[in-house]
């Protein structure tokens, strides 16, 4: 029997055109409960970068503690019984969030079809805080950034996957 039912949040696709820190996806708890993220994945689209760039991808908490989240939705169940997630995830922001504490980071070559999974040992999960709304709260969520080593059009797709 499992001991708490986890989620799936997905970006989707996502452009990075940019070599500067571009967020993909965040995750926020809520006042009710805090999540704990259980695992990552991270996949990058049909490029035409040259070879020899890469992409840098940072799940962190924050630097500023105003991040406004907009179109907030829930994570996917991976068993249908389980109740409607309580976490939330953003892909768009009035106000983006910057990279603050760096949780964990994944390089990968800038080349299609390149992939990488990260699913820590148990008890060694990513906290997200259990925090009241998804915006102007300090240590607000959790978030995974992105960062491009050469400046050309790079479909990314991450998912991360949250255990309540």
């Amino acid at each position: 029997m499992a001991i708490s039912d986890v989620y799936t949040y997905k970006s989707g696709s996502v452009a990075i055109a940019s070599t500067s820190a571009t967020p993909v996806i965040s995750v926020y708890g809520t006042a009710a409960k805090r999540l704990w993220i259980v695992g990552c994945r991270v996949e990058i689209g049909v490029t035409a970068a040259a070879a020899g760039n890469s992409i840098l991808f940072q799940l962190a908490r924050p630097a500023l503690t105003t991040v406004n989240g907009s179109s907030l939705g829930s994570g996917n169940p991976h068993d249908f019984s389980s109740p409607a997630s309580i976490g939330q995830f953003s892909t768009s922001w009035s106000v983006a969030p910057t990279v603050g504490t760096i949780l964990a980071e994944w390089e990968l070559p800038q080349t299609t079809g390149s992939m990488w999974e990260e699913f820590p040992p148990l008890g060694y999960e990513w906290g997200v805080p259990a925090v009241a709304n998804a915006s102007s709260a300090a240590g607000i969520g959790v978030h995974l950034f992105v960062t491009a080593s050469v400046n050309t059009s790079t479909p990314v797709f991450v998912d991360i996957i949250a255990s309540e």
